[in-house]
Order: structure tokens, then sequence, then C-alpha cells
């Protein structure tokens, strides 16, 4: 029993190991959707050409680049830096936002 155990503790750090790898990468800055895979990390930054309500949160539009975040600031007209990551949202990719930042 216990060589088992040590096998599992053994899978177990190797998988948090490579969680925290995949977590600490930085973002890679993009400037559109094309090429971009599913769950990859991204940066864009850009001036916030429309807002729309959408659902809990709202769709922000960076140049023609959909970003949704749960936000209730107004960010329309306003140079941002959103960090996020690329999800499919019906058949498009869009940015799920987990950070937008004014830049002054």
């Amino acid at each position: 029993m216990s060589y088992m155990r040590k096998i599992a503790f053994v899978i177990t750090i190797l998988g948090l190991s490579l969680l925290m790898a995949i977590l600490l990468r930085k973002p890679v800055y993009v400037e559109s959707l094309d090429g971009l895979v599913v769950g990859q990390s991204v940066e864009i930054s850009g001036i916030v050409d429309e807002e729309r309500k959408f659902g809990t949160g709202k769709l922000l539009v960076i140049d023609e680049v959909p970003v949704f975040c749960e936000c209730s600031e107004n960010y329309v007209g306003l140079d941002v830096v959103v960090y996020g990551i690329v999800e499919r949202f019906p058949e498009d990719l869009r940015i799920k936002a987990f950070r937008v930042e004014v830049i002054n």
C-alpha cells in the first residue's frame, strides 16, 4: 500500500508543478484572434470602441476584438490594457478578461 501512496504523491507533485508553470507563464501580446488557441493567456491593449451589456458583465470591443469582462465601469473611449484568456463562445473566439487597466 505504501508503494501506491508514493506513486500517487509523485504524480500529484508533478501535476501541481505543471499547473503552476502554466499559471506563471507571461501572457502573449495579441492584436487579433487569428491563430490563437482556446485557453491561451493573452494581453491586448487599445481604445475601447464600443461596450454592450452582456449577461452578468459587459462585452468590450477593442480594435474589433471582443473582450468579455465582469465589470461595472464605463470604458468607452478609454485606452486600456486587458489581461485574459481566450475562450470559445458559442462558435467564435473571444477574450475573457481577468484584469482591465486604464492607461493614463
